[in-house]
């Protein structure tokens, strides 16, 4: 009898084990949770050559082709956040069915980026500044508010705010570089004391009301007449499905209240994209998490006014119905680095917005600017020094002055700059306070990389003699 059992018991468990991975290659699922990528099935031959990552490949196709994968991860997550109250898939579960991501935590509890890191920030939105500035266009640069930061009473008891931390490290330095700074922070929180919602509850960024605010913000920054739709009717709908919601609940995502603006897009004209659609329909697909045809919008409009080049993250997707119907022309991208270096009197106004949990994207790549010239600087010093590390090549007839310098010659809040001499004259220029990972063949940024674009050399651009100067 006792065998009888065991015979069973060893045939249940390899069923149970083989069941699913026999199911996963016949019946491969082809739901994604989140915004992961699908499911690719591994190729031995890879350009060529015996794939040497295949083991690695299948793996994360077998895991992600298992069927009712989404089901199964929704029951996981609604018992490990519901029941037990637990962090799941890099999401935190509040109160009153608020839902917060992981990645903003740092921020909420205080854990800042080294000092260099972010004075580093502070100085590539200075040089972008000024290099805007003097084509006579208008500058601001703002950040979105983490959700926490706006609603840290529907954080868990566990995690306690600090008030320090990268952001009010980096708005000191903006202070003292005079940046043309919007703060959606203060923003928001003046307005949540309205007893207005402002963020959606199961997902990472705010609501249509939210943005129309840091819109409002953000033109009056700016110095710029515009609209401010403060009459425009709206619509209250219990219809949206949370990026934060999808992730952990993939299956059945819980749906959230959103505000509907009543804008009139008919006479906006989409210059890019272009996919047949009608206005309203492509408005809302750009404006929804898919994050599709978004990389370059480009737009005209003959009932608006001047001109606009917005550099941004998923948080102004919410903002485009004001903007495209304010302005006459807008240029609005999410592709990284900031692309102005041939664009003089093309914009009336430029902006820079970057959420806060993403802070330290500033200074992964480095502006697409012509590096501003300046007066010789005054304390400063050259060191010759082996390890300092210092390339120049020629960049489409630009001259590009990159490297990374030794950590003991340069101090927290170090700028850098490039001189080019010649037996004749010599000039001086301010280098971003960038790595150029890709050049330099190297996977991390340095806090102590550098990067300029030199154009017109003019007479200089012969024989000339390159130094990278650090002030102290």
């Amino acid at each position: 009898m006792k065998k009888t059992i065991s015979i069973i018991y060893i045939a249940l468990f390899t069923a149970s084990c083989c069941i699913p991975a026999a199911a996963t290659l016949m019946f491969p699922s082809s739901d994604t949770v989140g915004k992961e990528d699908a499911a690719k099935v591994p190729e031995l031959i890879s350009n060529g050559q015996i794939n040497n990552n295949i083991g690695t490949e299948f793996d994360d196709y077998f895991t992600k082709s298992i069927p009712f994968r989404p089901q199964v991860i929704t029951a996981q997550n609604a018992l490990a956040a519901g029941l037990l109250r637990k962090e799941s898939n890099d999401v935190i579960t509040g109160s009153n069915g608020w839902l917060f991501t992981g990645e903003s935590v740092d921020e909420y509890i205080g854990v800042r980026k080294s000092d260099r890191s972010i004075h580093n920030i502070a100085e590539t939105i200075r040089i972008m500044q000024k290099s805007v500035t003097e084509q006579g266009a208008n500058f601001v640069f703002t950040v979105a508010a983490n959700k926490n930061e706006i609603y840290p009473e529907y954080m868990p008891a566990g995690y306690i705010k600090n008030e320090k931390n990268t952001l009010s490290v980096l708005e000191k330095y903006l202070k003292d570089d005079k940046i043309n700074y919007v703060s959606l922070k203060d923003e928001m929180l003046k307005q949540k004391n309205n007893e207005i919602q402002l963020y959606l509850q199961t997902d990472t960024h705010w609501n249509g009301l939210g943005a129309l605010y840091g819109y409002n913000a953000v033109m009056n920054g700016l110095g710029s007449e515009h609209e401010s739709f403060s009459g425009t009717d709206y619509s209250v709908k219990n219809d949206w499905e949370g990026d934060i919601a999808k992730i952990l609940y993939p299956s059945a995502p819980p749906k959230c209240s959103q505000y509907y603006f009543d804008i009139d897009v008919s006479k906006v004209r989409f210059m890019q994209p272009r996919t047949g659609q009608k206005n309203d329909e492509l408005l809302k697909d750009l404006m929804s998490d898919k994050e599709e045809n978004d990389t370059n919008i480009r737009t005209v409009n003959p009932g608006g006014k001047g001109s606009l080049y917005i550099s941004r993250d998923s948080f102004s997707r919410a903002m485009l119905p004001y903007l495209i119907t304010n302005y006459k022309s807008t240029y609005i991208t999410r592709t990284r680095g900031f692309d102005l270096k041939d664009t003089a009197g093309k914009y009336n106004d430029i902006v820079y917005e970057m959420v806060e949990r993403k802070l330290d994207n500033i200074t992964d790549t480095v502006p697409m600017l012509y590096a501003p010239a300046v007066a010789a600087p005054s304390g400063t010093e050259v060191r010759n020094d082996r390890n300092n590390i210092v390339q120049v090549k020629n960049d489409n007839g630009a001259l590009k002055v990159y490297g990374i310098l030794d950590q003991k010659n340069v101090n927290t809040e170090s700028r850098i700059y490039i001189k080019v001499k010649d037996d004749k004259q010599e000039s001086f220029y301010e280098a971003f306070p960038v790595t150029e990972t890709e050049l330099l063949n190297r996977t991390e940024k340095s806090d102590y990389g550098f990067s300029a674009l030199i154009q017109n050399l003019g007479e200089q651009a012969g024989q000339v003699r390159i130094s990278v100067i650090i002030s102290k």
